[in-house]
């Protein structure tokens, strides 16, 4: 009878065990989760976020025995989620990590602190997100202690106040974590997005410099991925800075002065020489002076736009007193506009671009001759 009892119990703490266990096929991972300290019957959610921003639910489970358990295909550039989505019990917070191919991820939790529970076994990427998780885990801890007390206590709109003082805290750390781990990975490539949107976010200048002193030094191949893409898009919402050699970004709109909508695509396939000035500017005035006899000449070697930085209004006025040979357009942007891009010091600024779409010069200010000089010299 006892040598029954043992056999079945056996069988039981087998079945028990391979309720929070599954087994992956080649090319996929799986993912096991057990927690302590929390009710069974909650749902629990498993998604991703794919490199170009958009998410995706992969597959949904009931806790039961204090288990949940997943199996997906391991993705390049997918970072993925765990979440409770019962908020007020669970904060509103996910579990985010990495998996590779082959993997058996393990998630232990002992409470209903999802952005806490511990993963195991990942992969290398994983390794990489965790020393920087590490570093805030203990806020994120309090973070969610103190939505769950916020919501508890019908404060809810409180602790969108609240949190501030800890999202600002955890943006310091990863902005230095980034400064000292300058290798580009998956999760580095995640963590630079976050920290690039926060800053954007909550307007912080002095952090968005930094990042895009850290975002310069980063490989071409990186910035041309969609995750990169994004952190570009983010720190540079105009565009990167241009420089002489780059690829000439003919998406670039701007209004003429009947307030119709252009896109310098119609420009393609002409030698262009862009004007960036202002009708207060006394150097852009006499800069006109030249730009007007090379429009005028019988060999006007390229197509003159101009990119006035005035408001609308002092804009409108002015072409109407001094209206200009060539095509008059604004951005309606000010000094951050387009002209931005090109990380010149004052006006005028001129830059040249060829028929086939390069950038052959850039340079702000004006003496006599000085565009002729330099349309000379790469025309």
């Amino acid at each position: 009878m006892l040598s029954n009892m043992k056999h079945w119990m056996l069988i039981i703490l087998a079945i028990v065990a391979a309720g929070c266990s599954v087994k992956n096929n080649e090319g996929s991972f799986a993912v096991s989760g057990k927690l302590k300290n929390v009710k069974d019957g909650y749902m629990i959610l498993f998604f991703k976020s794919n490199p170009d921003g958009s998410t995706a639910t992969i597959a949904v489970d009931t806790l039961k025995n204090g288990c949940f358990e997943f199996t997906a295909p391991a993705e390049k550039g997918v970072q993925y989620h765990i979440l409770a989505p019962h908020i007020g019990i669970f904060p509103s917070m996910s579990l985010d990590f990495y998996a590779e191919p082959g993997v058996e991820v393990e998630i232990y939790g002992k409470d209903y602190l999802t952005r806490n529970w511990e993963v195991q076994n990942a992969g290398k990427d994983q390794k990489i997100y965790q020393s920087y998780f590490e570093e805030v885990a203990d806020i994120f801890k309090d973070l969610q202690l103190l939505e769950l007390e916020c919501r508890r206590d019908g404060r809810s709109l409180d602790y969108l106040r609240l949190n501030k003082p800890y999202h600002a805290k955890i943006d310091s750390i990863r902005l230095d974590w980034l400064k000292r781990h300058r290798k580009v990975s998956e999760p580095w490539m995640d963590i630079m997005l976050a920290t690039a949107k926060s800053a954007a976010f909550s307007k912080d200048k002095a952090s968005l410099n930094e990042l895009q002193q850290i975002w310069k030094k980063v490989a071409p191949q990186h910035k041309d991925s969609p995750k990169g893409k994004q952190v570009s898009t983010v720190l540079y919402p105009d565009g990167e800075p241009l420089k002489a050699g780059d690829t000439f970004p003919y998406g670039t709109e701007a209004y003429d002065l009947e307030d119709n909508m252009h896109s310098l695509s119609e420009f393609k396939g002409k030698n262009m020489l862009l004007y960036f000035g202002s009708y207060s500017c006394a150097p852009c005035r006499v800069a006109k002076k030249e730009l007007t006899a090379i429009v005028n000449s019988d060999k006007c070697p390229v197509e003159v736009i101009g990119f006035n930085l005035d408001t609308k209004a002092s804009w409108k006025a002015g072409s109407g007193k001094n209206p200009v040979p060539w095509h008059d357009f604004n951005d309606l942007k000010g000094s951050y506009g387009f002209n931005k891009r090109f990380e010149t010091l004052g006006i005028p600024t001129f830059v040249i671009v060829s028929k086939e779409g390069k950038i052959l010069d850039i340079w702000a200010g004006h003496r006599d001759g000085i565009i002729s000089e330099r349309l000379d010299a790469v025309l």
